[in-house]
């Protein structure tokens, strides 16, 4: 055989064996990657659920507050109204 086919052949050969070690090994990471990214998406969902949690007592206040301020609008125009009644009197 001639010496430039046998270094050929045995160049293709090492290079097709660190070919397939490197896809082996760049799927490995591509699954670890996944399941490290399914992970952080738990905590996301977690951490979102706490929130939103935290954010309802805060809404029903803003709403309480509303009606406070709503009520001290009424009570002032009652107040506006018998300052008129004891004044025409």
């Amino acid at each position: 055989m001639d010496p430039l086919v046998l270094t050929l052949t045995i160049v293709s050969s090492v290079l097709a064996v660190f070919l397939i070690a490197l896809g082996v090994q760049a799927f490995l990471v591509l699954r670890e990657t996944r399941k490290t990214l399914q992970r952080v998406n738990g905590i996301i969902d977690v951490a979102e659920h706490t929130v939103v949690r935290a954010l309802v007592p805060l809404s029903s206040l803003g709403g309480f507050v509303t009606g406070m301020k709503s009520g001290m609008k009424v009570f002032e125009h009652f107040v506006q109204y018998v300052k008129k009644v004891a004044d025409e009197e």
